[in-house]
């Protein structure tokens, strides 16, 4: 190999050794990072490197085509917001994980930047790789999420991780992958592995006790099947259509047990409302929306967590039926639009709305992308009661799965660089 080939400034698509590197990053975190494993993390920064020095080498390259530096750009901007931020009012105090986090995830943001403009602009098809990958990683990660729910009898299936929603985040990214990759299958018998694979897929999410997931997974399995072009005919969309309430139903009575506990402690919030002591998510929840949007109106341009901090307590003061958000001050508000808005004020909410503007364009030109589309709403849906971009595993899973739907979605019949 002739290392000046590959590292020589040109005008032109950086040498295979770089998506060789790169997508072999990708790979080992996508399948280690869901079972907790620290060397994930690692190995999709070393990815996000190799993004970087092949853009600065190929520079020329890169900028060619405009319209490929728009979904970077957002991200690049979302993650650069979110570093200013924490530069401008980060203390050593009782704040100081708040600051770290977002810190972490800035950094992620501004990272996969890079690695979106190297994979939107790779001239060649991964597209059967990346669908054994998605097989790969769903098949290992159910498989231990269904022994963890059904062999170990663990109330909310977590993986590895401390957080059942974290658990749930990740397994609908891989789930969304892998049911794409089924659908990609070019097999007389893929609406019945279809369908296998939902049963399967939505089972785990189940188990997880998540209910925004258990509410969002089908919807979002759904879209990707209204959405797919080409590989599957209309014949098998309404097939699949008339035969996943049935599987729905089916698992509805298999894990009747868990559903029904799920939706006795929603009750049990609901019913408590008025209550001003005791833990209760969704009422707790409803408080931070409220008192981040009081508070994001008292600082338009953003502030210190420490501030809001102290807005809080004192609008809590003046009511008190807003008990629920004080122990989160020192975290963040669990809604993503609002959290944005309360600390980062409205160039914080901006970005974020670009970046998700930006994410659904794509999934739409310049071709259509119908598990980028179904990640992106996963995304926007679960920012409605929680904080993605503040989790680092969740920040990467989601990151991982925007820059892998592009790959499983290259049309392996077009050379994009003899067409540039």
């Amino acid at each position: 190999m002739n290392i000046r080939k590959i590292f020589i400034i040109k005008d032109e698509a950086p040498h295979i050794f770089f998506s060789v590197f790169i997508y072999l990053g990708c790979a080992i975190a996508l399948l280690t990072l869901p079972l907790g494993f620290q060397v994930g993390g690692n190995c999709f920064y070393l990815a996000t490197y190799a993004s970087l020095l092949a853009f600065i080498l190929h520079f020329k390259y890169y900028i060619k085509d405009k319209k490929n530096l728009l979904l970077p750009a957002a991200m690049l901007l979302t993650g650069l917001v979110c570093i200013l931020w924490t530069v401008m009012y980060k203390q050593p105090d009782g704040y100081v994980v708040l600051y770290r986090q977002y810190q972490s995830t800035g950094r992620l943001q501004i990272a996969t930047a890079f690695l979106l403009a190297f994979i939107l602009n790779e001239p060649r098809s991964w597209q059967k790789q990346t669908a054994v990958l998605a097989f790969v990683a769903g098949i290992a990660v159910n498989a231990y999420a269904l022994y963890q729910g059904i062999v170990m009898h663990i109330a909310r299936v977590e993986l590895n991780y401390d957080r059942a929603t974290v658990a749930a985040y990740i397994i609908t990214v891989i789930n969304l992958l892998f049911l794409k990759a089924a659908l990609l299958l070019k097999r007389r018998h893929k609406v019945p592995l279809f369908l296998a694979i939902f049963i399967i897929t939505f089972a785990t999410l189940i188990l997880t006790g998540t209910r925004a997931a258990m509410l969002a997974f089908p919807v979002l399995a759904l879209i990707t099947i209204l959405a797919t072009k080409h590989t599957l005919s209309n014949k098998h969309k309404v097939i699949i259509l008339a035969l996943i309430p049935l599987m729905l139903v089916a698992c509805g009575l298999i894990f009747k047990n868990k559903i029904e506990d799920r939706l006795k402690d929603f009750q049990e919030n609901i019913a408590m409302r008025h209550e001003q002591t005791g833990e209760n998510s969704i009422i707790s929840r409803l408080s931070m929306q409220s008192a981040a949007l009081h508070t994001g109106l008292q600082a338009l341009m953003g502030q210190s967590a420490e501030q809001r901090g102290e807005s809080i307590k004192l609008l809590v003061k003046k009511h008190p039926e807003l008990y629920g958000v004080l122990p989160y001050i020192t975290v963040h508000m669990h809604n993503e639009v609002m959290e944005a808005f309360s600390i980062k004020g409205i160039p914080g909410v901006v970005v974020l709305l670009a970046l998700y503007l930006s994410l659904i364009a794509h999934s739409f030109r310049p071709q259509r992308n119908p598990v980028l589309l179904a990640i992106t709403l996963s995304l926007i849906i679960y920012g409605l009661s929680d904080v993605i971009f503040f989790s680092t595993e969740g920040t990467i899973i989601y990151c991982l799965g925007i820059a892998l739907s592009i790959l499983l979605m290259q049309d392996p019949r077009v050379d994009r660089q003899t067409s540039r």
